[in-house]
């Protein structure tokens, strides 16, 4: 794990964690399609209570199909993504006791093929990933059956949570690193054989991002995959895993090396590729639209009108300055 300087802890942070704590106990009681089903119950309550995240999700969905689905299949679509992320979360719950075999057991792997291609040309490659379905099981199975991988996030607001976090992912060869400073060790370990996988489906600082199409939409693009791949000629492999219908096993999907045309100006290939990447989350978002996390302001740089709440506040924080 990249070094960090710890968050100090109070008693809410120690209360959760304790509260977390009995949860993983009560987990071990139920066998685990029960197990899930609370999670999905768990997720179906969060979609009823949590308005603010609903809305941003139902705009998001309509603005995506335009007049692909209707209001029906929208309310669907964004409620069994609610019920998707809760039973994630009950699975995350039980990778502390998790066995490598019962994680094995439990992922089905397709297109092993690509991934084996692109590393006869590499012994490193970049996974592109996003916020879909079980990513948790997808990075275990992955380090603790192919090659150890670097994985860049934020860390958690509760440092006894992020301590879980990071334990459970080292357990399966899963080194966690931080958005602060995690990516120049993420590149020294690429050059060391290691693999890192990027979730490139939201948006970073502007100056690390392009406009490319995303459901035929302009979005902002984060271009930090494509731009590694070029300088180090490492391999771009896309990477999703998605839920089985009996609930319980997962399939964990090798696609296509995205190519990077290093013959080219270096701003084109770069953009070239931004918008390979944001074609592929796309196609799998489409082909399993609940496995993602609608609930993020994905259009909100190029169509902020879709988040009116963010201009009002805007509008409000900029009155408060003028006033006297």
């Amino acid at each position: 794990m990249e070094k960090k300087e710890p968050k100090r802890h109070h008693i809410g942070h120690r209360v959760v964690h304790l509260a977390v704590l009995a949860y993983v106990s009560v987990s071990r009681v139920f066998p685990m399609k029960p197990w899930l089903l609370i999670g999905k119950s768990f997720g179906r309550l969060f979609y009823i209570l949590d308005f603010s995240h609903r809305r941003i999700s139902m705009r998001n969905l309509r603005f995506a199909f335009a007049n692909e689905k209707d209001q029906s299949e929208v309310e669907t679509i964004a409620r069994k993504s609610f019920e998707q992320f809760g039973m994630t979360g009950n699975e995350w719950v039980l990778l502390r006791n998790m066995s490598e075999e019962t994680l094995r057991s439990l992922v089905q792997v397709e297109g092993k093929e690509y991934l084996d291609a692109a590393k006869k040309k590499n012994s490193s490659v970049i996974l592109l990933g996003a916020h879909f379905g079980n990513w948790e099981y997808a990075h275990a199975y992955y380090a603790s059956t192919i090659n150890t991988l670097n994985f860049i996030v934020r860390s958690i607001d509760n440092p006894l949570l992020e301590k879980e976090r990071v334990l459970n992912n080292q357990r399966f060869e899963v080194r966690i690193l931080y958005k602060e400073n995690g990516l120049r060790q993420a590149i020294k370990r690429l050059k060391n054989g290691q693999d890192l996988v990027i979730f490139a489906d939201r948006r970073e600082g502007y100056k690390q991002n392009i406009p490319c199409l995303f459901f035929g939409k302009l979005t902002a693009t984060m271009t930090l995959v494509p731009a590694l791949a070029r300088k180090y000629h490492i391999p771009i492999v896309p990477m999703f895993i998605v839920r089985s219908s009996d609930l319980i096993h997962h399939r964990l999907i090798f696609f296509p090396e995205i190519p990077v045309n290093y013959e080219s100006d270096k701003e084109q290939s770069i953009n070239e590729a931004a918008q390979l990447q944001s074609n592929i989350i796309e196609k799998i978002i489409s082909e399993h639209p609940d496995h993602w996390t609608w609930l993020h302001k994905r259009w909100k740089i190029y169509h902020p009108f879709l988040y009116l709440e963010d201009m009002a506040k805007r509008t409000r924080r900029k009155a408060r300055k003028r006033a006297p």
